[in-house]
C-alpha cells in the first residue's frame, strides 16, 4: 500500500527545489499558491505572521508524512532551536483550486537578522515561480534589514 500524501505549502526555503533536494526530496512538479491572512517575515528565518489582508506566496506540495520528517530531521541544524508546528491553512493556487493545506509555523522565533544568502535564495524562487513584484521587494528588504 502506498504512502498517504498530505498537501503541504510551502513558503520559505523549501520552495527553492534545491533545497528540498538537499533535504532528500525528489524533484517533482510543485504548484504556485497564495495564502491569505498571513504575511511573511524573515528574522531570522522565514515564517508567518497573522495579518488580517495579508497575503503570503510559496508552492502546493503533496508529501507523506515520512518525508515531512525527513525535511525536518534535515533541517535542525539550520532552524537554531526554533521549532515549527503544523497548522491547517485554506491555499489558493495559481490555477484557480482552493484546497487544505499544512504549513508549519513557529510562534516563539527570537527576531534576529537574516542571512543574506538565506533570503536571496527564496527570493530566487519567487523569480523563477513570477510572484508579484511587491513580494519579491519585501523578501528583498530582508537582506537589508
Amino acid at each position: 500500500m502506498a504512502a498517504r500524501k498530505v498537501q503541504v505549502f510551502f513558503y520559505g526555503s523549501y520552495i527553492n527545489l534545491s533545497a528540498l533536494e538537499e533535504a532528500g526530496i525528489k524533484r517533482r512538479a510543485f504548484a504556485p499558491a497564495a495564502i491569505h491572512g498571513f504575511v511573511i517575515e524573515v528574522k531570522p528565518l522565514a515564517n508567518l505572521v497573522e495579518g488580517g489582508d495579508g497575503v503570503v506566496y510559496g508552492i502546493l506540495a503533496n508529501l507523506t508524512h515520512d518525508e515531512l520528517d525527513q525535511i525536518y530531521r534535515h533541517a535542525t541544524d539550520t532552524l537554531k532551536g526554533h521549532v515549527y508546528n503544523p497548522e491547517a491553512v485554506i491555499v489558493h493556487t495559481r490555477g484557480g483550486k482552493t484546497v487544505p493545506a499544512m504549513v508549519y509555523i513557529c510562534h516563539e522565533m527570537e527576531a534576529g537578522k537574516a542571512d543574506p544568502a538565506y533570503v536571496e535564495r527564496i527570493l530566487e524562487s519567487a523569480r523563477s515561480y513570477g510572484f508579484p513584484k511587491w513580494y519579491q521587494e519585501r523578501l528583498a528588504s530582508f537582506k537589508a534589514a
